[in-house]
């Protein structure tokens, strides 16, 4: 499966799994939305959303990164900008 990597596409998707996960309802989701601020999302949950976009994405988020995610816009911004290094001429 090739999941579509564009601005909207992904903010979607991860608004969907970030309200999934929350346990909110989809609407209540914005770029801005703080996942441990504004959702009280713990660790566990916040890995749930890293492995369930990691395998919708085939790729790879490295603890550092999930350090640095803060909003729903970091994740995708980090989806966005974020190529499989395995895959260099892979179409999207």
């Amino acid at each position: 499966m090739t999941a579509d990597k564009s601005l909207s596409s992904v903010l979607s998707k991860v608004s969907h799994t970030v309200a999934e996960i929350a346990g909110v309802e989809t609407g209540q989701i914005d770029g801005r939305t703080e996942l441990i601020m504004d959702l009280n999302l713990d660790s566990l949950a916040l890995f749930e959303i890293v492995i369930d976009l990691e395998e919708y994405y085939d790729l790879q988020i490295s603890d550092e990164d999930v350090d640095r995610i803060k909003t729903v816009d970091d994740i995708v911004d980090f989806i966005v900008h974020k190529r499989p290094a395995n895959r260099p001429g892979k179409q999207e």
